[in-house]
C-alpha cells in the first residue's frame, strides 16, 4: 500500500455531498475531499465557503485532517479506522511466514513464492490441486480469511 502524501490546499467549496465535497483551488484544480460524518458535524460544509485544509491524498480523495474557514482557526477531523467485524480476524501472534506456509500446506494448498508481509496479515499465491491460482490473505496464526482470483499483473503470472 502506498504511503499517502500530506497536502495543504485552499479554495472554495463547489459541491457538497453529505460529508464529502469538491474543492476548487486557485489553480482551477478540483479535488474531492472527505471530512467523515463526525467531521461534517464539527465543521458544517456550505457551497461557496472559502476554506483551507490539510490532509492525506488518497487515490480517490483527500482525507481531511484539519479544516478552517479562510482566516479562521483549524478544526481537527478524526477519521475512525474501518471495523472489519468478526469475519476479519487478526491473531495476536508474531508475524512468522513459516507459520503461514506450514498452515497452508497442511490445508492442501500449493504455494509459490514467499508470503508478502502486510501490517496485519500475509498475502500468498496458492492453488488447490491443479486449480486456478488464488490470492490468499492469511492472518499471523495461519487462518485464511480472504480468497480471491489471482491478479496476473500483481503476481507476475502468465496470462
Amino acid at each position: 500500500m502506498p504511503h499517502h502524501e500530506k497536502v495543504a490546499l485552499a479554495g472554495v467549496i463547489e459541491h457538497v455531498f453529505a460529508h464529502r465535497f469538491t474543492l476548487l483551488c486557485n489553480d482551477e484544480q478540483v479535488y474531492l475531499a472527505d471530512l467523515g460524518p463526525k467531521g461534517a458535524d464539527a465543521f458544517p460544509l456550505k457551497q461557496g465557503l472559502s476554506v483551507r485544509l490539510e490532509g492525506e491524498r488518497r487515490p480517490s480523495e483527500i482525507k481531511v485532517a484539519r479544516i478552517a474557514r479562510k482566516g479562521g482557526a483549524f478544526v481537527a477531523v478524526e477519521h475512525k479506522k474501518p471495523h472489519h467485524g468478526p469475519k476479519h480476524p487478526h491473531a495476536d501472534v508474531p508475524a512468522d511466514p513459516r507459520i503461514v506456509v506450514t498452515a497452508l500446506k497442511n490445508a492442501g494448498w500449493t504455494i509459490t513464492g514467499k508470503p508478502e508481509r502486510k501490517p496485519k496479515h500475509f498475502e500468498v499465491l496458492g492453488r488447490h490441486d491443479a486449480g486456478d491460482w488464488t490470492e490468499l490473505h492469511v492472518d499471523f496464526a495461519g487462518t485464511i480469511y480472504k480468497q480471491k482470483a489471482a491478479d496476473h499483473a500483481k503476481w507476475d503470472l502468465p496470462t
